[in-house]
């Protein structure tokens, strides 16, 4: 009886092993980039910056999307516009106020994508973009 506890251990252990080794396998090294990454816009008269834009990567699920955050109290809002591979693929206005962030979804970015991101301070929906910052990352992993 003690030999058959034994060997079943064993035999336990093996398969566990097994498991975790194809487990492992299955998930590609390069899943494991974050190719996340931010640009602010530029300094307000009243803050260090007006504002912020931010590429939010997930993985390769389609869950891509970029948030725009508004940094001062200033009463100007913060707009976004977002290209992947030079086509514009979307844009949104924060003008909710100070410390607020507002989500839009993107295509979902592949590996060897650029993603640009220009940031602006903007007076309203209308108004004209001002104190621009911009940014383009290739993606590693998409």
């Amino acid at each position: 009886m003690r030999n058959l506890f034994r060997n079943t251990a064993v035999v336990s252990a093996v398969l566990l092993t097994s498991a975790t080794a194809a487990l492992a396998a299955a998930v590609p090294a390069s899943a494991s980039t974050d190719d996340s990454f931010s640009v602010d816009a530029g300094s307000s008269p009243s803050c260090y910056r007006y504002g912020s834009a931010a590429y939010i990567d997930y993985g390769e699920y389609g869950d891509d999307y970029v948030g725009v955050y508004d940094a001062c109290s200033d009463g100007v809002g913060v707009k976004a516009w977002v290209w992947i591979n030079g086509t514009l693929v979307g844009a949104q206005r924060n003008g909710s106020g100070y410390n607020t962030e507002v989500y839009f979804d993107i295509p979902n970015v592949k590996p060897g994508d650029r993603v640009g991101i220009k940031v602006c301070a903007q007076n309203g929906s209308g108004g004209t973009p001002f104190a621009c910052g911009s940014r383009t990352v290739t993606s590693v992993d998409g």
